[in-house]
């Protein structure tokens, strides 16, 4: 039977739809998506819509409510056989009215998202929204090393020591304000370790990500093992950086540090979204 966009209903995600979330994130970047990791607590969470074709879930998105008033989307997904078909643009238009009826009741809210640079698709689609690019992040994942080491657990910290971040603080491919506001939510999300030589971030959405807060030093090859801890022996890991910190990209790459999917590209990885 051909598929009927207009046969798509949306409605909020319930506890019954995770056998079909499972499903769409088999078909998602190789079946190694979060998304099963967090849907239980996106599920307990207000405003994780689901989108209903045929009495099965073929897709998703999530809207929440960040610190500085700002209504961070994230988490759209399309089960692979339904790509292509409007359904992705049917969950964008609807995430978008319902946050537009919130900030008709708080017009201090903005609109943010974080994507990959080469998301043609979603750039373009949120372009035609009003979006813009705010902000771009450089990440890269590295193949793990054999070795880990302990490092020291940060809980005493304030937003001074997001310094190299002056406006937007990524918590893997989140982010929030640098602003006073964010302190607490940072530390529900977040874990600040400390090595030796420096001080790193560790945070994101299912797959976490670790963030350089102060520049690479010189002998990064000492700080792997303490990275590598986080994530178990010999796995992979992704690390996020600002554009200030563009000139130690050399060294990181001789240090087998890499882009997704372009190995020996320097380029722009994250970008941050926004609509006032």
């Amino acid at each position: 039977m051909r598929f009927d966009l207009n046969n798509c209903t949306i409605r909020l995600a319930r506890p019954s739809d995770t056998a079909d979330l499972e499903a769409i994130a088999r078909t998602i970047w190789d079946g190694t998506d979060y998304l099963p990791r967090i849907m239980d607590r996106w599920i307990s969470e207000p405003w994780f819509f689901v989108c209903v074709y045929e009495g099965k879930v073929i897709a998703c998105i999530k809207l929440s409510l960040f610190p500085d008033n700002v209504l961070w989307i994230e988490g759209l997904r399309v089960h692979r056989r339904f790509q292509g078909k409007g359904i992705a643009t049917l969950l964008n238009r609807h995430i978008f009215r319902f946050a537009t009826e919130l900030k008709a009741r708080n017009p201090e809210l903005a609109f943010e998202f974080c994507t990959y640079y080469k998301n043609a698709e979603s750039l373009h689609m949120t372009e035609k929204m009003g979006f813009r690019i705010v902000k771009r992040f450089y990440q890269l994942d590295k193949r793990g090393v054999k070795h880990t080491k302990e490092s020291e657990i940060v809980t005493d910290y304030d937003m001074s020591l997001f310094k190299a971040y002056p406006d937007y603080l990524p918590l893997g491919w989140q982010a929030v304000h640098n602003t006073a506001s964010s302190l607490d939510f940072i530390k529900s999300r977040a874990t600040v370790f400390r090595t030796p030589r420096s001080t790193y971030l560790l945070a994101g959405v299912g797959e976490k990500n670790i963030t350089f807060l102060q520049p690479p030093v010189q002998d990064l090859k000492v700080e792997l093992p303490y990275f590598q801890s986080f994530f178990g022996s010999r796995r992979k890991y992704g690390i996020v950086l600002p554009p200030g910190f563009n000139e130690y990209l050399p060294q990181l790459l001789k240090l087998g540090f890499y882009f997704w999917e372009e190995e020996h590209e320097i380029a722009k990885c994250m970008v941050i979204g926004r609509k006032d």
